[in-house]
């Protein structure tokens, strides 16, 4: 969506990426909250009221299980084939005890663990009106288009959680796995990653397989994040 709207961006893509802030160090520029925007970015934030603003918000057990696949391969250094349910367990048990201790804003290591509801809410003030769910993208897609004139590819979606359907070969893919991370470099194994998923290759990961209906991760993911529940339900009721 940033990049369908790049051609309307003035602030010449300031919010994307990673970059040195004067007061907070290395942050994540795409994942400031709303909190964060009133505190440091003012006139940004002053826009967003201003301005026609909307908000994707997807189901929380899913963006959940899709930030810890990010954490592992950004921060931890995992290929994505290294991933297994024991390391998502693992890694899960550690974010929740970060979580539950953790001051008001996350550090960048877990920015995208933020709450969904602190980039619609500032503080008890809803700021953003129009809301859309995830599965329901041609809706928000119309919408912007009929304010914008600028018409999304929902066809084309990035930053997706993917893996090899691997089948059979998956004992050859492991073995593989290390030798080929080495050589080939990550930009072109994501290219490579890309073109194979519309080749249907590679396939999104059913991501809620990891819940445990009843397990301690599901009881903080309803705990921590009820607002986004909430959020999320009426978006796809709308």
């Amino acid at each position: 969506m940033r990049k369908a709207l790049r051609s309307i961006d003035a602030t010449d893509s300031r919010f994307d990426g990673m970059a040195r802030h004067p007061d907070l160090g290395m942050v994540h520029y795409a994942h400031f909250t709303l909190a964060d925007l009133a505190r440091y970015f003012p006139a940004e934030y002053r826009k967003v009221i201003d301005y026609r603003s909307i908000a994707i918000v997807r189901d929380p057990v899913d963006r959940f299980y899709s930030a810890l696949f990010q954490r592992l391969r950004e921060f931890r250094g995992y290929q994505q084939s290294q991933i297994t349910a024991s390391v998502i367990e693992i890694e899960a048990d550690a974010v929740i005890e970060t979580l539950g201790g953790a001051a008001q804003r996350l550090d960048l290591e877990h920015v995208h663990f933020n709450r969904q509801s602190d980039y619609v809410f500032n503080d008890e003030d809803r700021i953003v009106t129009e809301v859309f769910a995830l599965d329901r993208l041609a809706d928000a897609a119309a919408y912007i288009e009929s304010v914008t004139g600028v018409r999304l590819d929902e066809t084309a979606p990035e930053n997706r959680t993917v893996a090899f359907k691997a089948g059979v070969f998956a004992p050859v893919v492991r073995t593989l796995r290390k030798p080929y991370a080495a050589i080939v470099p990550l930009k072109t194994r994501d290219r490579l990653r890309t073109r194979l998923t519309r080749f249907g290759l590679y396939g999104s990961i059913e991501k809620r397989k990891f819940l445990e209906p009843g397990s301690r991760t599901e009881r903080f993911l309803h705990a921590y994040y009820a607002k986004d529940f909430e959020l999320y339900a009426s978006a796809r009721q709308r």
